[in-house]
């Protein structure tokens, strides 16, 4: 079972994969109500990474501009997704297990598969929307977080290398004189240079 402080972009799709209702085992009465309150959890969850989504693109335009301060305002606001997406995360888990208790089966087993074999078909079919939009947005939410990964690691090696540069632009070429003596011998860098 995944956390609920699992990341987008980790390689797992949260509950879907192993934790969301299954049914076949349990023979229990399934209550509609708490079926329709998943949904709309997931639903707001979904809305809540598109969100994320949208301000995945725009970090990477903040990035190649070099705007750190708007960079720092969208992670802040990402922070404040991620809560709410805690909180939801929490309700979802409550939900699972009252859907277990229902079942009789254990929270663990319970996945969107094998309850849409015993689900009427309208609530299926919504949940395997619900469950492909959001698989959807973690694909392309990952791409997006790992193309801004690779251009902050891009900038920060220009910088680095940059540092490097003006370290050693002020020493001349021959640091050492004919007899072995250095030729300013006060002079020294301020960085480490990396080899």
């Amino acid at each position: 079972m995944t956390g609920k402080h699992d990341e987008p972009g980790s390689g797992k799709l949260l509950f879907f994969s192993r934790t969301v209702l299954s049914v076949m085992a349990g023979g229990g009465t399934l209550d509609n109500g708490t079926i329709k309150k998943l949904i709309e959890i997931l639903d707001k969850e979904a809305a809540i990474y598109e969100g994320l989504l949208k301000l995945s693109r725009e970090k990477t335009d903040v990035i190649v501009k070099g705007k750190v301060t708007e960079l720092e305002g969208i992670t802040k606001v990402e922070q404040s997704m991620i809560l709410q997406l805690a909180r939801l995360e929490e309700t979802r888990e409550k939900l699972v297990a009252l859907l277990s208790e229902e079942l009789g089966m254990n929270a663990d087993d319970i996945n969107v598969t094998e309850l849409e074999k015993v689900l009427p078909k309208d609530q299926s079919e919504e949940l395997s929307e619900c469950q492909k939009k959001m698989t959807g947005i973690f694909r392309d939410l990952k791409d997006s977080n790992d193309l801004n990964a690779k251009l902050i690691k891009n900038s920060l090696d220009y910088i680095d290398f940059s540092v490097n540069i003006l370290s050693n632009a002020g020493s001349s070429g021959d640091l050492y004189g004919k007899s072995g003596q250095s030729n300013d011998p006060g002079k020294r860098n301020l960085f480490d240079v990396k080899l």
